[in-house]
């Protein structure tokens, strides 16, 4: 397994290359006023270096400013000379042996959204609109109302100020004169009238007012993050009547803003059942509902309102819920929780692996971080870690997920948890999801059956195959760490096993 190697050049060699860029952009076919900006930026970005090197070195500890300041040089430089210098040249010589570096996954730029096509889109795939369902305004609707596009159709969403069907809409448009305003006529016909509240609908501005199925024995997969509980989850997601949300479930907690971590000085994502309130309760499982899907992907409010099942069974996996056990477990009385257990190194290695990649940013611009993102679990006690190795980082946030998931299941009766070690889940997945389905009493099927009976496919969130040595990749550094979380290794091994 071939080692990462992050070659930091020294700020003599980064301010050579970068002369050498400077060079190439005064002699190329480019407005004086952009070199001057350029020259600015690339000037900054010198300095910057210098200032890190002398704080860092090549340590470890310096990867994540490191990685920031290159990110800045792709986006503020390299980004807009990119397609003005020859190849080959001199200057784009430069920009390969500067990046070349270590790799730097680009940033996710957010698109300016298109309100029409977005609609367009979703009404693509049908969305549901069911004519004796009741429908209310949403305050998205509410605070935008004053937008162009709200305007068209406003006249008709005011109808469902207060929670109203279709078809007693429809009736009143029925009797009234034939535009509703001076910009918008009123539909023509039950099919035009549809398509406007599928339009709202579909940007949120128009929501069904639920009647809220009981949640019987939800069943929580809670592990540190990477530690396959996507896996766990998309192989439980098969068994029949287990109703489940398709992705994880950070927007919906974390849009009631008693839950979201910046009412709470961004302290962490930890929560107790001190923060469950009955309100709460109802809010999180109206935003489950809201996004129920079967393991066919077909969605709960698909399934007209009066053929709906009252009861459901539910299952969730979100890791950032490793450290809010016991809120669950308040707000959902009979929960059942599957802890999923990974061996610190590989778990610890692919935590690393994440934040490289840039694909599991939880907050952007956290307040008082000293980089670009943080990713993954906020864990308490972060603002400790600013200085620290990237497997510092991973390391910390291993040993804070299943310190607080054994400490919170500890509380709850026995019966109502089990763990599961990844190891096996991998090595013997049909005796696993056997055990699994006995505890959670979940019925087994041909489908379910035929699933386990050989290897599990590879995770969608994996970024290879399952091995036991990918962990060499960042051997050196994890061996560093491992006395960070030895104290708990022998208290999770052999834990209430499933």
């Amino acid at each position: 397994m071939e080692a990462n190697s992050f070659k930091i050049r020294p700020p003599e060699k980064i301010f050579e290359l970068g002369k050498t860029l400077l060079a190439e952009l005064k002699g190329a076919n480019i407005p004086a006023s952009e070199v001057t900006a350029l020259e600015q930026s690339l000037d900054k970005f010198m300095r910057d270096w210098k200032n890190t090197y002398v704080r860092f070195g090549d340590s470890d500890r310096g990867e994540l400013s490191y990685r920031d300041l290159l990110i800045g040089f792709q986006e503020e430089i390299v980004a807009k000379v990119d397609k003005k210098l020859p190849e080959s040249s001199a200057g784009r010589k430069a920009i390969a042996e500067i990046s070349a570096m270590f790799p730097i996954p680009k940033t996710p730029k957010s698109k300016p959204i298109n309100l029409r096509l977005l609609a367009r889109l979703k009404l693509g795939v049908k969305t549901q609109l069911h004519w004796n369902a009741r429908y209310r305004t949403t305050q998205h609707f509410t605070e935008n109302s004053q937008q162009d596009l709200l305007l068209e159709d406003k006249g008709i969403l005011e109808f469902f100020r207060s929670p109203t069907t279709p078809e007693e809409v429809w009736q009143k448009l029925s009797l009234l004169p034939s535009s509703l305003d001076t910009e918008k006529p009123k539909p023509q016909n039950s099919e035009e009238f549809a398509r406007v509240l599928q339009k709202a609908i579909a940007l949120k501005q128009l929501e069904e007012a639920l009647s809220l199925p009981e949640f019987e024995r939800p069943i929580f997969i809670v592990s540190a993050p990477r530690a396959g509980s996507t896996l766990l989850f998309e192989t439980l997601s098969q068994f029949p009547n287990l109703w489940g949300l398709g992705t994880e479930s950070h927007d919906i907690i974390e849009a009631i803003p008693e839950l979201h971590p910046a009412t709470r000085n961004y302290s962490s994502n930890r929560l107790t059942a001190d923060n469950a309130s009955p309100d709460i309760g109802e809010k999180l499982r109206e935003g489950f509902t809201r996004q129920l899907r079967d393991r066919s992907q077909s969605a709960y409010l698909n399934v007209p309102p009066g053929q709906r099942p009252e009861t459901i069974r539910f299952l969730e996996k979100t890791p950032r819920n490793a450290l809010r056990v016991s809120f669950l477990k308040a707000v959902f009385p009979d929960a059942l929780f599957i802890f999923l257990y990974r061996e610190p190194k590989g778990n610890i290695s692919s935590i690393m692996e994440g934040w490289r990649s840039r694909r599991f940013m939880a907050y952007p611009s956290l307040p008082n971080w000293p980089h670009r993102d943080w990713n993954f679990l906020l864990i308490p006690e972060w603002q400790s870690l600013k200085e620290s190795s990237l497997a510092e980082i991973a390391a910390h946030q291993w040993k804070a997920a299943n310190t607080y998931i054994l400490e919170d299941l500890k509380a709850i009766p026995a019966s109502d948890w089990c763990s599961l070690n990844y190891r096996d889940l991998i090595g013997d997945p049909k005796e696993s999801i056997t055990k699994i389905g006995k505890f959670t009493k979940l019925s087994w099927d041909e489908k379910i059956e035929g699933i386990v009976s050989q290897s599990l496919p590879v995770s969608r969130m994996s970024f290879s195959q399952p091995s036991p040595d990918k962990w060499r990749k960042n051997e050196r550094e994890i061996l560093k760490v491992l006395p960070i979380v030895e104290p708990i290794v022998n208290l999770i091994e052999s834990q209430n096993l499933c």
